[in-house]
């Protein structure tokens, strides 16, 4: 999925790390669930907890989220869509979703290196095919 909103596969934990980071009553994400292979999480934070819920991607390839018994169920084309009905007040979440939390634009961790001395590297052989073009 190409949405920012969505996570993919990223840890319980990670998404708790990351919802918790920000700290604002309504701020949202949805990543891959780790119990239920094919479903999908919205994780929502309100006060200080993270509260989540299951969404189904029905066969047709509809959203649908996974609620109480007795609470109506409805059905969305798009994951957006369904996003934006929640954004609304009184739609049965906890709290309305308000700010998306939205993935890095890189996928990998950021990692510190460090050269020693004798990891640094020598100048090149000087031959007959080599040009100093840099000013000493």
């Amino acid at each position: 999925m190409e949405f920012q909103f969505f996570h993919g596969n990223i840890t319980k934990e990670k998404c708790e790390e990351l919802l918790s980071k920000v700290g604002i009553n309504g701020s949202f994400l949805v990543r891959d669930s780790e119990s239920v292979p094919g479903a999908l999480c919205l994780c929502v934070f309100f006060e200080h907890l993270i509260y989540t819920y299951r969404i189904f991607k029905k066969s047709n390839g509809h959203f649908m989220m996974q609620t109480s018994e007795g609470t109506p169920r409805y059905v969305f084309r798009t994951l957006p869509s369904l996003i934006d009905n929640y954004k609304k007040p009184n739609q049965g979440l906890v709290i309305n979703l308000c700010y998306p939390v939205n993935r890095s634009p890189y996928y990998q961790e950021t990692q510190t290196v460090y050269a020693t001395t004798s990891e640094t590297y020598e100048d090149p052989d000087v031959g007959e095919d080599y040009i100093n073009v840099l000013p000493d």
